[in-house]
């Protein structure tokens, strides 16, 4: 009987559980920061970064049952679109990542949230650092065990090198382990069957109800996207496109 998949789904359920276990406060301590933004009527701002973590930047944008108030950064340089070899190669360059945040004149009313599936390259902590030297609220959603378990001077790092979870303000633990891979298959020395992607889904989603509860425990109204795939869904997100339209420039 092939009992791959039950391998592999047990493997991202131990995970899933872990997380939940460990991560109740850092969700509570994060939503608590992005419920103050929705209070003021301000933008949160979230940036992937590169490669596969720019999914995690993705899943908060434009999303079905999501925050209408997330404005993303997809820097088309550092993404896949542009190329797998030029992303890894330019998310290892320092002087590339804080350009997409500098950009932004972000200040210290404002929160940015960093999705980097192993938040030790060159390119999420300049944006990281960038962030921070303006006063920026900076919550991370990363794997401290894969960060912690990569040598300092490995040659995606930055030159400090720092990880993500050193800067960051709040730091939510995806539990990525080391490598990402979960699966071990005879005769491959690469493991297979990542589980970044489930995990880091996992993270946003339980921030975003978080954040919800604790709005609506405040009396705070979230503007929440519709699906735009269903009916009434278009009328539903009228009134949210004007609001947010001009001020979010990915929409």
């Amino acid at each position: 009987m092939n009992n791959s998949g039950s391998t592999f789904f047990s493997a991202v359920h131990q995970l899933i559980d872990q997380l939940h276990a460990d991560e109740g406060a850092n969700i509570s301590l994060a939503a608590g920061i992005l419920k103050s933004q929705i209070a003021q009527g301000r933008l949160i701002h979230v940036f992937g970064v590169s490669g596969h973590s720019v999914i995690g930047c993705e899943e908060f944008f434009w999303r079905a049952g999501g925050l209408a108030c997330i404005s993303p950064i997809f820097d088309l340089s550092l993404n896949l679109s542009g190329g797998g070899l030029k992303s890894t190669a330019l998310e290892r360059v320092p002087g590339v990542g804080d350009k997409a945040v500098k950009v932004l004149n972000l200040d210290d009313e404002d929160v940015l949230i960093i999705t980097s599936i192993y938040g030790m390259n060159a390119a999420t902590i300049d944006a990281a650092l960038e962030a921070k030297s303006r006063g920026v609220k900076i919550i991370a959603i990363t794997s401290k065990r894969h960060a912690e378990q990569t040598p300092r001077d490995f040659v995606a790092r930055h030159p400090s090198g720092k990880n993500l979870a050193d800067i960051a303000d709040v730091t939510i633990d995806n539990h990525v382990p080391h490598g990402d891979c979960l699966i071990q298959r005879p005769g491959y020395d690469q493991k297979v069957g990542p589980g970044s992607t489930i995990l880091v889904s996992c993270c946003v989603q339980w921030l975003v109800i978080e954040t919800l509860r604790q709005c609506e425990e405040a009396g705070i109204q979230p503007p929440v996207w519709c699906s735009a795939n269903m009916p009434g869904g278009d009328q539903l997100n009228h009134d949210l496109i004007g609001s947010y339209a001009k001020r979010i420039k990915a929409l």
